[in-house]
């Protein structure tokens, strides 16, 4: 294979990696962005639930830490971001319920402590008005501390339009790209891969879950990071008046994440315990299940599991789990220079924008030259929705283009178009599918048009249904036609 030359290679397709890219792609810069996934943000970034906070309700937020810097440097970027590259971004605000004095307390400290670093968005919300607000709220609650700033968005459809508006604004995609090995050489690096070499003056180390393995294939590891795994439940679309906002009380044990939030795809979604966990294990367990109903019925009482449609487990890397969630990696390696780690844990999401202006201004602190492009294209259009369109402007879709007519998913209304949009914007699996249309993620969790999607993707693909995948790799759906088994033969 022969190699491939680039001035900055990002390794990671995540939120970050994505976001990084966007940001190059405003430079006559040549870049190249890897992902060993078939598609874009399939690691950490597809477990976040997707909160865009300002950090006013959390302690560990301190001026002193470089993660709440980028946080706060984010918020007046992220609406803005969201509505460039059509992406779902919805203001929710964020409720700090209290149970007892000591919790409020504790609330009056996060206050305080928000109000030095010029967060003054709060409001102290008594024990009438939290349930006009909250009427499902428990009646335990004396009252709330609210912040109405924080929104949330949907994390994977951002990382997806991140990358979409870097490649079309000439940054280098490679999906399906595996890092095996990098060696350091007189005049940059050289990157082994599955898909061939790459040699890079650059290289932006964002690659989430393995991060500390990219960097120390250079002995660029100078920190330590631990994967944390965090558990999310999904509740059916016809809870989604369950909270109105992101509901939230101080965990009675630390870590875990007593959370609730709408989305802004109509389902509300809940969090709970963060814990070490073995590196790639996105196992989900029955007990686990049930703890985070527990913990989530504190605030919530009448959720029960009847409501679940969806659990799944993702992993975030916390520099110091023991010290909290202020830690985070983005600098420049202190012994390889031009080597630029990334890592964010928690809140990567609400961190990103920043973040990736953060990385560029290190590379050119690193010695990357900048010259900005005069034909950089900020705005990405999103794939049509059609179950949020008026019904005169679906009956003119359907004139066009009959496929809109044909409803593939019926509980998310996706239609075969949609569909087909998605694999021609890049989508090769079933999943690749669902993160960019919703197909597949209602009540029935895609029984009912798996194998209608299946179909489509192998008529679009020029390929046979028993070759589609969900997540690629080995991940078949279909390993054998009706019948096969009985009627012999391999």
């Amino acid at each position: 294979m022969s190699t491939h030359q680039t001035e900055v290679l990002i390794i990671g397709g995540g939120i970050l990696g994505a976001a990084a890219a966007r940001e190059l792609s405003k430079y006559k810069v040549d870049t190249t962005l890897v992902e060993k996934e078939v598609d874009w943000g399939w690691g950490s970034t597809k477990a976040n639930i997707g909160l865009v906070c300002q950090g006013g309700d959390c302690l560990e937020f301190r001026p002193e830490y470089r993660r709440s810097k980028l946080v706060w440097d984010s918020i007046p970027m992220m609406e803005p971001l969201c509505q460039e590259l059509e992406v779902p971004f919805k203001r929710v605000g964020m409720m700090g319920v209290y149970m007892n004095e000591d919790q409020r307390s504790k609330f009056s400290k996060m206050q305080s402590r928000a109000e030095k670093i010029g967060i003054t968005s709060h409001q102290w919300i008594d024990r009438d008005t939290l349930f006009d607000m909250e009427p499902h709220v428990t009646r335990d609650a004396l009252g709330a501390l609210f912040d109405p700033v924080p929104a949330v968005t949907d994390p994977i459809k951002l990382n997806i339009a991140l990358a979409e508006n870097a490649e079309q604004n000439g940054v280098h995609a490679m999906l399906g790209t595996e890092i095996t090995d990098i060696s350091r050489g007189v005049d940059g690096f050289e990157a082994k891969t599955n898909n061939g070499p790459i040699k890079a003056r650059f290289i932006v180390n964002a690659a989430g879950l393995y991060v500390d393995k990219m960097a120390r294939m250079v002995n660029a590891d100078s920190f330590v990071v631990y994967p944390v795994k965090g558990y999310v439940g999904v509740l059916d679309k016809r809870m989604g008046d369950l909270v109105r906002h992101n509901v939230w009380r101080v965990p009675p044990i630390p870590g875990e994440l007593n959370i609730i939030e709408p989305t802004v795809d109509g389902n509300v979604i809940f969090g709970i315990t963060l814990m070490q966990a073995r590196r790639g294990d996105f196992s989900t367990k029955a007990e686990m299940a049930e703890a985070a109903l527990k913990h989530v019925q504190g605030i919530v009482p009448e959720l029960s599991a009847k409501d679940v449609i969806k659990y799944f487990a993702g992993f975030m890397m916390m520099k110091n789990f023991e010290l909290g969630w202020h830690n985070c990696v983005v600098e420049p390696s202190p012994t390889v220079p031009a080597f630029i780690n990334a890592t964010m844990g928690y809140p990567g999401i609400s961190a990103c924008p920043a973040t990736g202006k953060e990385i560029v201004r290190m590379l050119a602190d690193q010695g990357l030259d900048l010259i900005e492009k005069t034909d950089f294209n900020p705005r990405r259009k999103d794939i049509t929705d059609f179950s949020e369109l008026p019904d005169e402007e679906k009956s003119e879709l359907i004139a066009r283009e009959p496929r809109y007519g044909h409803v593939v998913c019926r509980c998310e209304t996706v239609t075969e178009m949609e569909v087909v949009d998605a694999i021609r914007r890049g989508a090769t699996t079933l999943d690749g599918v669902k993160h960019r249309t919703r197909a597949g993620t209602g009540r029935c969790q895609s029984g009912f048009c798996r194998s209608r999607v299946i179909s489509i993707l192998a008529r679009e693909l020029g390929i046979s249904e028993q070759e589609v995948t969900m997540a690629g790799g080995g991940s078949r759906e279909m390993l054998y036609k009706s019948k096969q088994l009985l009627e012999g033969g391999d």
